[in-house]
């Protein structure tokens, strides 16, 4: 089997025509802290899964095109990656084969951006890998080998095309997890309150504290509400600046619940008590959004669903970001089939999307096309 390998090969001896980039989901399980200039912004902590993901292929073009979902999107990112690394005569075009939904809490902005940039970067830059940034040092565990032909990413090479296609800029959960996946919590990073619009060529990106992978018999129930889409953009920016600060003390027991339950659980791959704490974390988390996100329609559906979760057997349940996303964390998938069937018995299928996911321990993978 061959090694994973830098995704950028400094050296090599036909440059590539058409590449194929597939990344997971994020799912996040809420931050830490905000709205204090004394105070890191943004750290929390979140999973990655493989379903739903995100694959798009690239391939070199004449002009700049694309189709699927979020196509529009797409071309943005890759005109933003031509435009900062100079590549004037390149164009590509661009087939997204699979996106989840946009602004549901599933991170699909980041993973799209992150996969685009991924794909051109391979396509038309080659440089050695000396010229990538140094990232902050991490604990991480031993990386799965990656199937034959495919190529995964480093937390350098994540981090520079985060800054290149503008993401990262509050939580980095996704961008470390488009770099081997896992369970991320992420300390935050420090905004500066004299600057309104930091330049993404300078700013700090929220330093990554732990990463775990899961146990492979673990699996995630991810439910989404059909017609349901949760804050994005300017209102979601409207809504931050309208929250109060994080109360300090808050801030502590999340703290101490990611770095004292969560991941212990997590590493000794201990369900009941790894689920307890996914519970505690994300109610607690969500406590200091409850003043915007009780605003949204279907906030009080989605706590109907997590206390309905708790009652069919599942209380490792928590909402993703704004939502609408669930996730429900099940032992086996066995228990994710039996949890499935629960739901569809109750008509939930009707107006959710029901997913059964893995947590992913790799990442996002490229792969040359023929």
């Amino acid at each position: 089997m061959m090694s994973p390998m830098p995704p950028h090969d400094p050296t090599p001896s036909t440059p590539p025509f058409a590449v194929e980039v597939r990344s997971p989901a994020r799912l996040h399980l809420g931050m830490m802290a905000f709205g204090s200039p004394h105070v890191r912004s943004f750290g929390g902590v979140g999973v990655m899964v493989d379903r739903p993901g995100t694959v798009v292929q690239v391939r070199r073009a004449a002009r700049f095109e694309a189709r699927g979902p979020q196509a529009e999107r797409a071309v943005m990112f890759a005109r933003a990656c031509a435009q900062a690394w100079g590549l004037h005569d390149a164009a590509c075009a661009i087939e997204v084969v699979a996106a989840p939904r946009s602004h549901v809490g599933l991170g699909s902005g980041t993973q799209m951006g992150l996969a685009v940039a991924a794909a051109i970067r391979h396509l038309f830059v080659h440089e050695p890998e000396d010229d990538l940034p140094d990232a902050p040092a991490h604990p991480l565990q031993p990386v799965p080998d990656a199937a034959d032909h495919e190529l995964v990413f480093d937390i350098r090479e994540s981090l520079e095309l985060a800054r290149t296609v503008g993401r990262g800029r509050r939580s980095c959960v996704g961008v470390y997890g488009f770099s081997r996946g896992g369970l991320i919590v992420e300390a935050g990073r420090t905004v500066p309150a004299t600057v309104p619009v930091e330049d993404d060529a300078t700013r700090e990106f929220s330093p990554m504290v732990a990463r775990v992978r899961l146990p492979s018999a673990w699996r995630c129930v991810v439910i989404i509400g059909r017609d349901a889409v949760g804050l994005s953009g300017e209102a979601e920016k409207a809504a931050f600046a309208a929250l109060p600060p994080v109360p300090q003390e808050v801030s502590a027991e999340l703290a101490r619940i990611a770095l004292l339950e969560l991941l212990p659980a997590a590493v000794e791959g201990k369900f009941a008590d790894f689920s307890a704490a996914v519970r505690a974390y994300g109610r607690l988390a969500g406590k200091p959004f409850e003043a915007a996100s009780q605003r949204l329609p279907y906030a009080a559906a989605t706590d109907n669903l997590i206390e309905l979760l708790g009652e069919l057997g599942s209380p490792g349940a928590a909402q993703s970001s704004w939502g609408p996303a669930v996730m429900a964390c099940c032992e086996s998938l066995d228990a994710a089939g039996e949890l499935i069937d629960r739901l569809e018995t109750l008509d939930l299928a009707r107006h959710h999307e029901i997913t059964i996911a893995r947590f992913d321990p790799q990442g996002a993978t490229l792969r040359v096309l023929e």
